[in-house]
């Protein structure tokens, strides 16, 4: 097949992901995804992996320096030269993490953005330090989910937050999705949102094995049980698992 008449299979063989939140289980599992993914140019998987890499949270849990994280983000942007479209999710994906990671720092007590070049990303920079004890940054007149997040976050709800990080993160797909269809741009749009589908689906799941486990240690120490679990960051370590293992 050439490449027009082969990703146009390629994509229709795709379920519909429905919308975010809307299910539990996802359409199509990492073994299937893999099979319709073999369906890509050799070169299209390596970008898209190399995407998935640096914009998935466990992707990014190698790393064990933030910059390192920053330059391996702007090394896949530069291989995106050709997918500008692609190059603005990246850059927006990173950006979202920045403000997320200005938020947490700020709540743990940092009182200055410090050396956010070595930690941050993208357009805000700036803003963030000039505007660090404002809840949102001083962005809240066209990004108000900053501040919103910086109230969750103080209040402890981690779900929401959760919720409202992701919800960020499908809307900036959402944006790009209307614009192409059949092309290796749609397939990378799919993938990256069946990562946040799927990355959900795990959460309520994930959420209530951790709960069990801490009440069976509360019972076996002769607590009450009564504690909430601390909020485990990195419940998703296999979704980029699963996802690599489909686009190796």
């Amino acid at each position: 097949m050439s490449r027009p008449h082969q990703y146009i299979a390629l994509v229709t063989s795709l379920p519909h992901l429905g919308k975010l939140f809307s299910r539990k289980e996802v359409p199509i599992s990492g073994y299937r995804l893999k099979q319709r993914l073999a369906m890509l140019e050799p070169d299209h998987r390596r970008l898209l992996r190399e995407m998935v890499e640096v914009t998935a949270w466990a992707g990014v849990a190698k790393y064990s320096k933030d910059i390192e994280v920053i330059r391996r983000a702007r090394e896949v942007v530069a291989d995106l030269k050709d997918y500008p479209d692609l190059q603005h999710l990246v850059g927006a994906r990173m950006e979202t993490r920045t403000l997320i990671a200005a938020l947490r720092r700020r709540r743990e007590g940092q009182s200055a953005a410090g050396d956010i070049e070595n930690w941050g990303y993208g357009r805000w920079i700036s803003r963030i330090r000039s505007d660090w004890r404002d809840p949102g940054f001083g962005l809240g007149g066209f990004m108000p989910w900053v501040a919103e997040a910086h109230r969750l976050m103080q209040a402890g709800e981690h779900i929401a937050m959760e919720r409202l990080s992701l919800t960020q993160v499908f809307r900036q797909l959402d944006h790009y999705s209307t614009v192409h269809e059949f092309d290796f741009e749609a397939v990378a749009i799919y993938v990256l949102r069946w990562v946040i589908v799927e990355r959900w689906s795990r959460y309520d799941e994930a959420t209530a094995r951790d709960r069990l486990q801490h009440l069976l240690a509360a019972a076996l120490e002769g607590a009450d049980g009564t504690e909430e679990p601390p909020a485990g960051q990195d419940l998703f370590t296999d979704t980029f698992a699963s996802i690599e293992g489909a686009i190796s």
